[in-house]
């Protein structure tokens, strides 16, 4: 199978690049992106019923050489924190799951 070249497209006024193999969108921007923008440019690409997250990297692995954000796109089994039901999933040894299922166990500690 050829893989898929990433696409050039501009979304919501922001030249973005997407790597749908990868599940990875690239957004160009001035430094003034806002959240409500990020998410506009998610949704118009990967539509309302996506998750996408950002990944901030260790210091050692940075790699800032321009105004860039990096959204992920999640697939459905892949975790992400639900903010809205915070119930208790299967934990690992460190994982963003397990740390995300510890604190909400602790908290329904607290407020019984």
């Amino acid at each position: 199978m050829i893989p898929t070249p990433p696409v050039l497209l501009t979304v919501e006024g922001f030249v973005c690049q997407l790597d749908e193999a990868l599940g990875h969108l690239t957004v160009a921007h001035d430094g003034t992106i806002t959240w409500d923008q990020l998410q506009a440019v998610k949704n118009a690409v990967w539509g309302k019923d996506a998750r996408a997250i950002e990944v901030y990297p260790r210091a050692d692995q940075l790699v800032n050489t321009g105004n860039y954000r990096h959204l992920w796109r999640l697939g459905r089994a892949d975790f992400c924190p639900d903010l809205l039901h915070h119930s208790a999933s299967r934990p690992s040894v460190d994982s963003l799951e397990a740390r995300h299922a510890a604190a909400w166990k602790e908290a329904e500690e607290v407020f019984r």
